[in-house]
């Protein structure tokens, strides 16, 4: 099967995981890649090269899972582990054919601009400091209680003090331009950056992208969710590969076994909005914990179904917590409207969760999760059929489950 998109659309619309780290102060990215787009415009770079600056700009933080890391980089100008996440944003770009191109600047974009290795081609260099010194902007802004007219100008002062050192003297001549307009700050409002990005998602082709490469694409961004916790590592990719081998035992057509497939790897993006110390926990979470954690669904479906094509999985991914006796959430949906698709994901996710360590408990044998999925089907909340199909290959779900 292959997928018709728009992949400015896809980006676009991916990058809202990204952001979600931020908790509170969401949309980082799109702030940083608007503004760094518009300083590559000011010194007249050609619609590709800002285009391709705008990609980077949304994905520049990748490597950022954690609410934590997350909070260094926005309340500290100069972090000492930032490299860290630059790295971990690369290797995960260069996995990822449609993004390869983008991986060196990501990988740079936290490097002084006095401190480039003198190897690092000069395109390179040039367009990681440009995202550098937005990022900062973004930074510094962040750490404001309001923006007014003494905010932006100690924003101003501070890169301005860094210039030749941190960042390109042409870089911050360019930004001190651009950002005397009252326009460049305006626009780093949500619902003024929101619509400057439909104009540029509009100007995106729609082109075909075969399952393997939008798999490449979701792998990517279940891995990033994954490393959100120690104790959730690659938990949505066995998701994703039980649900498949549940899907094809059922021999369900392939196309519908495609798509639980990608649902799977994207159906906890929404948990990038949950606080480290919430998944972390080694207690029972409190009322309030529990709503936060328990919104991730919706949130995925939020994401999701903002990319033309991907309607469908999006729904299958938003479900995956849904039970037949209309107790599941984020919806609360009857068993009449929960598809067999994501009654296959939700049996998935429960058993892959069971077998791996969490911060309360140890993984369980493969015996011990079915006894505890199955109780829950005697208490109405899970599809028999699927329950029994688990039953059946139990030895080998167990292994798809944890991929061996």
């Amino acid at each position: 099967m292959t997928y018709q998109l728009n992949i400015k659309e896809v980006t676009y619309a991916l990058s809202e995981a990204l952001d979600l780290v931020g908790i509170d102060d969401t949309m980082h990215g799109k702030r940083v890649a608007y503004m760094a787009a518009e300083i590559a415009k000011e010194l007249k770079y050609s619609q590709n090269l800002i285009d391709d600056i705008i990609f980077i700009g949304m994905l520049h933080d990748c490597g950022v899972s954690s609410t934590d890391v997350h909070n260094h980089l926005v309340n500290e100008l100069d972090w000492d582990n930032a490299q860290v996440h630059s790295d971990r944003g690369y290797n995960l770009l260069s996995n990822t054919n449609t993004y390869k191109k983008f991986a060196l600047a990501v990988k740079y974009h936290h490097t002084h601009w006095d401190s480039f290795d003198v190897d690092v081609k000069e395109d390179v260099k040039n367009i990681a400091n440009l995202i550098y010194l937005a990022d900062r902007v973004d930074a510094l802004r962040a750490q404001m209680k309001h923006m007014g007219v003494k905010t932006t100008k100690m924003i101003q002062e501070t890169i301005l003090n860094y210039s030749g050192e941190m960042f390109s003297p042409e870089f911050v001549d360019t930004f001190m331009c651009v950002s005397s307009k009252g326009s460049f700050w305006f626009y780093l409002e949500e619902e003024s950056l929101e619509e400057y990005y439909l104009e540029w998602v509009s100007t995106g082709k729609t082109e075909e992208f075969s399952f393997e490469e939008i798999r490449e694409l979701s792998l990517m961004f279940a891995y990033i969710v994954d490393a959100k916790s120690t104790f959730t590592s690659e938990h949505s990719l066995g998701v994703a590969s039980l649900s498949k081998h549940l899907a094809e035992l059922f021999k369900l057509p392939k196309d519908i076994c495609e798509k639980i497939e990608l649902a799977g790897l994207l159906h906890d993006l929404g948990k990038l909005r949950v606080d480290d110390a919430i998944l972390n926990k080694p207690s029972a979470l409190n009322a309030d914990e529990i709503l936060k954690m328990n919104r991730h669904g919706f949130d995925s479906d939020i994401i999701l179904r903002r990319i033309k094509g991907f309607k469908e999985i999006a729904h299958i991914a938003s479900l995956h917590h849904e039970t037949l006796d209309a107790k599941g959430y984020p919806y609360s949906l009857e068993a009449k409207d929960i598809p067999f698709e994501a009654r296959i994901l939700s049996i998935a996710d429960i058993f892959q969760a069971l077998i791996q360590e969490r911060p309360y408990r140890k993984g369980l044998s493969a015996e011990k999760a079915y006894d505890i999925i199955f109780s829950m089907f005697e208490a109405g909340k899970l599809d028999g059929d699927i329950v029994k199909k688990l039953k059946e290959n139990l030895e080998s779900c167990y292994q798809y489950a944890v991929m061996k």
